[in-house]
């Protein structure tokens, strides 16, 4: 039997005769034939793409670690805390292609947290949050010589609190609860630094969050029982001096 083009099949631009209950199951699986020849196309291209991709990735796994440098950014200018320092460490994996740019997340082991050493109603107060921190950046690396390169990172992350533990000393006669530290984080990561003998990495990373770490929601008095303020929060800020090694 004559058949039209596939065009006119998918269009629906057949005679008449053609649509008769007779031929009605060899259309459909004609039709069928058609869209599955178009799709296995699609998905061969994409194949090839991703392996010709692949030759071109490098994947490496090191060790990253650094020290962190925290300070809290509170809703109200009443509270300006202390930097407290604290530190990461963890694996990392790194894909990158030829043109530079790629991808790296880690899973590092996290300690910062907030300081007072003077305040309103706090002589000397202390908390460390240790957090499972998950980065996943965007990166663009440069080579500016055979030994030597350059890199640029930006990405998401989400924190994961394992423990905090707090130390307080406040004034006499005034009031202040204890702090609340967030079970869960996400933010913001930005980065750049400096690659070695092609193995290891030496950078700078700034830690922005999005949602808040620390929360009180109990007033805060001065000594004529006056309130100051009340229901505040704070958003942490992470500046990292970090060092990465890619076995």
């Amino acid at each position: 039997m004559y058949y039209e083009s596939e065009d006119k099949i998918l269009n629906n631009q057949l005679p008449i005769f053609f649509h008769t209950e007779k031929h009605y199951i060899c259309s459909w699986f004609l039709k069928l034939d058609i869209i599955m020849k178009k799709r296995i196309t699609l998905i061969t291209f994409a194949i090839l793409w991703l392996s010709a991709f692949s030759l071109q990735a490098g994947i490496r796994i090191g060790l990253k670690g650094g020290v962190n440098l925290a300070n809290a950014v509170f809703s109200t200018d009443a509270v300006k805390p202390d930097n407290f320092t604290g530190f990461q460490v963890g694996p990392i994996i790194e894909i990158s292609s030829l043109s530079g740019l790629g991808l790296d997340a880690a899973i590092l082991y996290s300690e910062s947290g907030i300081k007072f050493t003077d305040g309103l109603t706090i002589t000397n107060y202390d908390e460390k949050v240790s957090t499972l921190d998950i980065p996943v950046n965007l990166k663009q690396k440069f080579s500016l010589a055979n030994i030597l390169g350059c890199y640029l990172s930006a990405g998401p992350y989400v924190s994961f609190k394992l423990n905090a533990q707090g130390n307080l000393s406040q004034n006499k006669d005034l009031v202040i609860s204890e702090w609340k530290s967030k079970q869960l984080g996400v933010g913001v990561n930005f980065g750049a630094g400096f690659e070695l003998l092609k193995h290891l990495q030496v950078g700078v990373n700034y830690q922005i969050a999005l949602n808040d770490d620390y929360k009180n929601d109990v007033s805060l008095v001065d000594e004529k029982g006056n309130i100051v303020f009340s229901n505040f929060t704070a958003k942490t800020r992470i500046w990292s001096i970090t060092a990465a090694y890619f076995f």
